[in-house]
């Protein structure tokens, strides 16, 4: 049996987090990158922006 929740977050995690890493990760002249780098560096990225937009909200 196939698990949803699993398989909606597999899906979701390579396009958003992964390849957003990877071309965070090139940008600073990686060429290869490893997955939990891009990992990371996917999550770091999403992470800014959240707070990026929040602080626009509130008008910081």
């Amino acid at each position: 049996m196939v698990d949803p929740i699993g398989s909606v977050i597999d899906y979701l995690v390579e396009p958003l987090i992964m390849t957003v890493g990877r071309g965070v990760l090139k940008l600073f002249g990686v060429r290869r990158p490893h997955e939990i780098a891009a990992l990371f560096a996917g999550i770091g990225f999403w992470a800014l922006v959240a707070i990026l937009v929040w602080a626009a909200v509130l008008g910081w």
